[in-house]
């Protein structure tokens, strides 16, 4: 605990990645026909790893009342109205986009019927109660550290480097659509989705809500592309279309911070 008195930052990083990969290796190795079972827990795991970090160095930080501040911007959600139009919105939008691009230079443009529209709900359901885990992690306890000491654009590509080399169990595993993407267009897409998040976190005064929100649709999104089996198509051109978003932020902002100068909660 003595590591992470002095550097908790280092401290929630190596035991974030400690923690996922311990549930995610094991699973890429067993669909490399290298590891003899899987198991639910090891996604959980995987996917709690940043959460989990978390918890353990603030309760080594501050004990329980550190882990109920941690919580505590869940339940952030008063902010201006656009912004939950944007967080549900955006993806749509950006998708929309990729496929039309697509279909512009002789990409086929799938038949929507074949997805089940209802279901949309239950899969975004679903995609909230994952990524949530690696919000409170990554805009809840990293996030406001770093930006104690450094400006919001060195902060995004630290942690969008950082984010993109955690999912590196995945992109080993065959059985992942994260597997079949070109590894600069993950990067690519790291860097500049941390730039949003930054963004949208620090516009909607530190609210893990809106960015648990605005990364669920993301994977929603994510997910109807592959039951469509336009995913791996229409990946590049997502890519750079969040790209120039990332873009214009930096260009509107500045470096230093995107948004308020004086963030409160």
């Amino acid at each position: 605990m003595r590591l992470a008195k002095l550097y908790p930052i280092y401290a929630f990083y190596i035991l974030a990645f400690a923690i996922s990969w311990l549930g995610w290796i094991p699973q890429t190795l067993h669909s490399n026909g290298l590891f003899p079972f899987d198991h639910p827990l090891l996604s959980f795991l995987g996917g709690a790893g940043p959460t989990l970090a978390a918890v353990i160095v603030i309760w080594a930080l501050k004990g329980k009342d550190g882990a109920r501040d941690l919580f505590a911007p869940l339940f952030h959600w008063r902010a201006r109205w656009q912004w939950f139009v944007f967080v549900i919105l955006f993806w749509f939008v950006v998708a929309a986009a990729a496929l039309g691009l697509g279909a512009l230079f002789g990409q086929k443009f799938p038949a929507l019927a074949r997805f089940a529209w209802p279901a949309l709900l239950p899969v975004f359901i679903t995609m909230l109660l994952s990524n949530v885990w690696e919000e409170i992690g990554w805009r809840g306890f990293a996030l406001p550290r770093l930006q104690e000491r450094h400006g919001d654009l060195k902060i995004a590509l630290i942690m969008g480097f950082l984010w993109e080399l955690w999912h590196l169990p995945l992109i080993l595993d065959p059985t992942n659509p994260m597997s079949s993407l070109p590894w600069y267009g993950g990067l690519a897409f790291s860097l500049a989705l941390s730039v949003i998040y930054t963004w949208l976190y620090n516009q909607t005064r530190r609210s893990l809500l809106f960015v648990s929100i605005f990364h669920a649709m993301s994977n929603t999104i994510a997910f109807v592309l592959v039951e469509l089996d336009v995913f791996t198509s229409s990946y590049l051109w997502v890519v750079g279309l969040t790209a120039i978003c990332a873009v214009l932020i930096v260009l509107r902002y500045g470096a230093h911070r995107f948004g308020p100068s004086n963030l409160q909660v």
